[in-house]
């Protein structure tokens, strides 16, 4: 009879389910820290699309010097915060600039050009040309994630900015070797 007794305390149940659980609970708690890694990244590259697309619209900077700006203000290790990889990144920067908008060429009839005309009311309008900044990020897939055939996800951030709209008195746009 104290042998029955033994066997239906449960003194070991908690032990038991402990450790089926905790394999769980753990491959959860990973993987919502690795889809916030994955949130945060989406965050700056989305914030230094923007910033790529600001300097477009305000500054002469060319090409290749807002590409090397956006690669500092996310790979350098000199930089407080989280830095990416530079070479999981892609930056694609698609500037298109038009003359700006004057009053007085316009409406001065002596030397009135169509053509100059239609190209700087067609920067103003909303089928104006746009300038695009797009940020590519490669994620590499973590052994304990691959449900699926991915080696790796890609997270992208577009940013467009409408030509003309940056400010007045910026000079020229700078030319440089590249682009």
């Amino acid at each position: 009879m104290s042998c029955l007794k033994r066997f239906k305390q449960p003194r070991g149940q908690a032990l038991v389910e402990a450790a089926l659980i905790a394999p769980l609970i753990i491959f959860f708690l990973f993987t919502i820290i690795w889809f916030v890694r994955i949130m945060l990244t989406w965050q700056q590259i989305s914030t230094a699309a923007r910033y790529g697309t600001d300097l477009i619209a305000y500054t002469p900077f060319s090409k290749k010097y807002i590409e090397d700006d956006i690669k500092n203000y996310l790979c350098n290790t000199n930089i407080i915060g989280r830095t990416l990889d530079p070479e999981k990144l892609d930056i694609k920067i698609e500037i298109n600039d038009y003359e700006p908008f004057d009053v007085e060429h316009v409406f001065n009839v002596a030397n009135f050009n169509p053509k100059n005309f239609f190209n700087t009311l067609k920067g103003l309008t909303v089928f104006g040309e746009k300038s695009v900044v797009e940020i590519t990020y490669s994620y590499k897939i973590p052994e304990v994630l691959k449900i699926t055939d991915r080696e790796s996800i890609k997270i992208k951030a577009r940013s467009e900015v409408l030509s003309g709209t940056g400010s007045k008195g910026a000079p020229k746009r700078q030319k440089s070797k590249r682009g």
